[in-house]
């Protein structure tokens, strides 16, 4: 599912990966069925953005990946 900042791969999935829109995996989200979401990148044994609305969510990650660039 594409929210213009990320896509979840294979969204409303369980889980997956999430790709920006050059193609770069950042990581993985998992997803319950309330549609609570956690996004865990690449090398770390915890999410670091998690959220309900995906939206939401996506630009959060989004958001998240600016700062590490910076």
């Amino acid at each position: 599912m594409d929210h213009y900042h990320v896509t979840l791969e294979g969204f409303p999935a369980d889980s997956g990966h999430v790709i920006t829109k050059d193609g770069e995996i950042l990581g993985t989200y998992t997803c319950d069925d309330n549609d609570y979401c956690e996004f865990t990148p690449n090398g770390a044994d915890t999410y670091a953005v998690n959220g309900m609305m995906i939206g939401p969510f996506c630009r959060k990650i989004a958001e998240w990946h600016k700062a590490q660039e910076a």
